[in-house]
């Protein structure tokens, strides 16, 4: 194991703990951490059948259902049949749903300005640096994250 490692490890399991700092803004939304990852996967891709969702979420069809019946009745998802094979049914946000996205996406927007605004111009660089190493590297990476500081 390199001599960074553990150095790293701590500095992760300290970014674990801000990050979780921030979660009683999801809290004060009302929604369960499956309830927001399926919003933030439906912003990103709407509509979306009920399959796609399960597999994005990584769970049965069942429990996506299940998971949209009760986000529908919340007004936070829509469903509607899809025109072109009436068994399949597709979701997207409802107004709620966006709205709920939007504030927590300016309240993260803020906090994080508020620390970048204290780092010194070689620290956001740097961090640039990482997070761009980090996309890089992860199977999720998007090709409009290219951007340099």
């Amino acid at each position: 194991m390199s001599p960074v490692a553990p150095e790293i490890q701590d500095l992760l399991h300290q970014w674990r703990e801000l990050m979780a700092a921030s979660r009683p803004r999801w809290g004060a939304a009302d929604l369960t951490f499956t309830q927001l990852r399926a919003l933030s996967v439906l912003a990103r891709q709407q509509p979306m059948r009920v399959s796609d969702l399960a597999e994005a979420l990584d769970m049965s069809i069942a429990s996506a259902s299940a998971l949209v019946d009760r986000m529908a009745r919340r007004g936070l998802v829509s469903r509607r049949d899809d025109a072109e094979d009436r068994r399949t049914v597709l979701v997207g946000l409802a107004g709620r749903g966006r709205r709920i996205l939007e504030a927590l996406e300016r309240g993260s927007s803020e906090h994080f300005t508020r620390l970048f605004e204290r780092m010194t111009d070689e620290e956001r660089v740097a961090l640039a640096t990482t997070l761009r190493a980090f996309l890089r590297l992860s199977d999720r990476a998007a090709p409009r994250i290219t951007q340099k500081c």
